[in-house]
């Protein structure tokens, strides 16, 4: 699961670049920079800003990914049995980064204005990612502890 869910990671960036490089070479329009709660696009920017966010999402990606690689999260308590902890942070991690990537790709094509930007999907992903990181931690949390 956590090979595929890489898999997907890398697939949501890599349309994520390319969205942002088609858009940019291939139209003259501003692009929304903001929107209200209602996802009503309030202010506007210049179209060289999509690949901006298209760099700041190959950033977060690379960082996750080097996260994955070491293994590294910032817990609220100590891993009392890290060997039996490692598959859930493992999970955690993959599925975190997938989810990122998701709510990443979303905002770009939202900001290339190819589907409007829905608010409620927007915090649709974001509660997933807390529900994801919460049931993972607690997991973690109960290696060593039985």
């Amino acid at each position: 699961m956590k090979k595929v869910l890489d898999i997907l990671s890398f697939l949501f960036i890599l349309a994520n670049v390319v969205i942002s490089f088609v858009f940019y070479f291939t139209t003259d329009i501003a692009i929304p920079t903001h929107w209200t709660t209602l996802g009503q696009m309030e202010s506007y920017g210049q179209t060289w800003m999509i690949l901006l966010l298209a760099g700041i999402s190959l950033v977060i990606y690379f960082l996750m990914v080097v996260s994955e690689k070491h293994h590294v999260i910032n817990l609220p308590f100590k891993v009392k049995h890290e060997p039996s902890a490692r598959p859930f942070v493992d999970k955690m991690l993959a599925w975190t980064n997938m989810l990122v990537m998701l709510l990443l790709l979303y905002v770009d094509i939202a900001v290339a204005q190819y589907v409007p930007l829905s608010m409620a999907l927007v915090f649709a992903i974001l509660l997933v990612i807390c529900i994801v990181d919460f049931y993972y931690t607690r997991k973690i949390y109960q290696c060593g502890r039985k």
